[in-house]
């Protein structure tokens, strides 16, 4: 009986402390942080059958006309989605970023031909009877839109932190992974009729990763139509497989993980033309073939029917595939040997081996590089490791100055020192004296130089270029050489040519932009030279050269390299450029 009353007590302790050590366990519970409503998991990148998307933005009105690209066989982007899995967005993720065409200046054409707004209203026109908050006033870009809604979510990714980037992104990924090359290699054409299967698996096949395919219904008929193909990323911008960015349609195999919103019994059309709407006997149809703009749908006196108008909001969703930035191993750049000829040679450096003797004279050139530095970079590279060198700066703070006029042969350097017997007269340049301190600025100065006279930029650019530029008539004295300089700074002012695509000083900016944005504003290639800062190996923009045929006509700086649409320069492609402000 004892036994029974000290096992008894002993278990109202244990209860007791049981219960005790629960109340304090739940009371003294770490809260949860709270949830991020702006995280994602993983990126889709969406591409868009244009024929498709066409149709179905017809149906919602008969007024609508479509752009479509010029190349009939391109698939276009949608758009690059940061997802969750399982779910819808984010979306809109920082209202403080709002979308400026001034950033995208540069790319404006390669959007038009990769991105491009198929959807366009007719003006002064609204959607009617239509619930949408877009038709509700003008229709923005759909660059507007992407960007707002899903890039404003992708900049937490350092190679997806600008509006620059998250469109060039989705250029570069629609290059590489463009679904019309994609569907060829697996031996599908265009105006195939083949089930989700076989598009998926086609897919598949080529880039060893899940994708997930969608499809439109035709409202009269009920067909099938092939409408996007969407393929995956992670936050490393490494392919991946889509699996869990939504629910499967019921009723797909599950052996097979096809994705996709298609039904999987019935054929899927991809077509070649946009098909027609079906309108009321009343209507004035339009010739279904037509891929123009100017299609007339306005006299149209019929409805269409109140289904089609309202059947395919089609939410358009972005999943998205990229390159991974390149890098480039870093040089440093010593600005004393840029163009020079290499000195290291047994040989005389001015003489061009040739396969008869003797040596003959390397006086030939094909281009001239006219060369511009920004002289914040270039004050900032002489006198940074030094306590006496000092700075000659431009009057004009935001004014690129010249290095030179080179003569130059294509994939080579040089020649230079052409004629050791033309002597430089500073007094043949007094006319444009002034003019030359302002645009063609000897930056490099010395508390300890006391030898140092004017003119001694000017006078090593004349005998080591200039001398061989003068076998053209237009630069064949001190005067038009330095005088043509002149006016090509003129011409070409880099500093406005940079601020057209967002590039201003006391900023940092991917190589991609700024190359992309000259090339836009000059129309032809430029060469970027960078600088390198030792220890840090932060680089800086240091110098652009644009060049000039024989005639003075603007060219490509590099007219021969296999991949012209990729910049020319030694910066690298995985870190943002430093472009220095003004230094007072």
């Amino acid at each position: 009986m004892g036994m029974s009353k000290r096992t008894a007590l002993l278990s109202a302790v244990i209860v007791t402390f049981g219960l005790g050590t629960m109340y304090l366990g739940l009371n003294m519970k770490t809260p949860r942080p709270p949830k991020d409503p702006h995280s994602w998991d993983i990126l889709i990148f969406t591409q868009t059958w244009p024929n498709t998307l066409c149709y179905s933005w017809k149906s919602q009105n008969p007024a609508h006309t479509c752009y479509l690209p010029s190349d009939k066989s391109i698939w276009t982007v949608h758009g690059i989605w940061p997802t969750k899995y399982g779910t819808e967005g984010p979306q809109f993720c920082n209202k403080s970023l709002v979308f400026n065409p001034v950033d995208i200046y540069g790319i404006k054409d390669k959007l038009n031909q990769y991105w491009p707004d198929i959807e366009i209203r007719p003006s002064n026109a609204t959607e009617g009877n239509s619930s949408s908050i877009m038709t509700s006033h003008k229709k923005q870009s759909i660059w507007f839109h992407e960007w707002e809604k899903h890039g404003t979510c992708a900049v937490v990714l350092p190679a997806l932190d600008s509006e620059f980037k998250y469109f060039f992104q989705g250029i570069e990924w629609s290059e590489k992974y463009n679904m019309k090359d994609v569907l060829e290699k697996s031996n599908i054409k265009i105006n195939s009729t083949l089930n989700v299967a076989d598009y998926w698996k086609a897919v598949k096949s080529v880039l060893k990763t899940n994708a997930w395919v969608e499809c439109v219904t035709k409202h009269d008929t009920k067909e099938q139509m092939l409408a996007e193909i969407r393929i995956c990323f992670d936050k490393s911008l490494n392919q991946i497989d889509c699996d869990g960015i939504m629910k499967p349609r019921r009723g797909s195999i599950k052996k097979s993980h096809i994705l996709t919103n298609c039904d999987t019994k019935k054929p899927i059309l991809y077509l070649d033309y946009v098909p027609e709407q079906n309108m009321s006997t009343n209507a004035n149809t339009t010739d279904s073939n037509s891929t123009s703009t100017d299609i007339n749908l306005t006299n149209l006196n019929s409805t269409i029917d109140e289904h089609s108008k309202l059947l395919y909001r089609l939410k358009r969703k972005v999943f998205d595939h990229s390159n991974e930035w390149i890098t480039k191993r870093p040089r440093h750049f010593d600005r004393s040997k840029s163009h020079q000829s290499r000195t290291n040679t047994s040989y005389n450096h001015n003489l061009n081996r040739s396969n008869s003797f003797p040596y003959i004279q390397r006086k030939e050139w094909d281009i001239l590089v006219f060369s511009q530095t920004w002289p914040y970079t270039f004050c900032h590279t002489w006198t940074v490791n030094s306590d006496t060198h000092v700075c000659n700066l431009p009057a004009n703070r935001n004014q690129w100055t010249i290095h030179g006029i080179w003569p130059s042969k294509i994939g080579s350097i040089g020649p230079d020192f052409c004629n050791n017997q033309t002597a430089f007269s500073l007094n043949s340049l007094e006319p444009i004296i002034p003019e030359l301190h302002n645009r063609w600025t000897e930056i490099k100065g010395s508390k300890t130089w006391s030898k140092k006279r004017e003119g001694d930029l000017w006078k090593h650019e004349w005998i080591k270029h200039g001398t061989c530029a003068k076998s053209l008539s237009a630069l064949d004295s001190e005067y038009k050489y330095f005088k043509q300089g002149l006016d090509w700074s003129k011409q070409y002012v880099l500093s406005d040519i940079l601020e057209q695509g967002g590039i201003k000083p006391n900023g940092s900016y991917p190589v991609n932009q700024i190359w992309h944005t000259l090339r836009t504003g000059l129309g032809k290639n430029p060469r970027i030279d960078c600088f390198y800062e030792k220890g840090t190996s932060t680089p800086y923009i240091d110098e652009v050269r644009i060049c000039f045929d024989k005639t003075l006509s603007l060219v490509d700086c590099d007219p021969f390299r296999r991949n012209s649409n990729k910049p020319s320069t030694n910066c690298p492609y995985d870190k943002n450029i430093q472009y220095l402000g003004a230094v007072f």
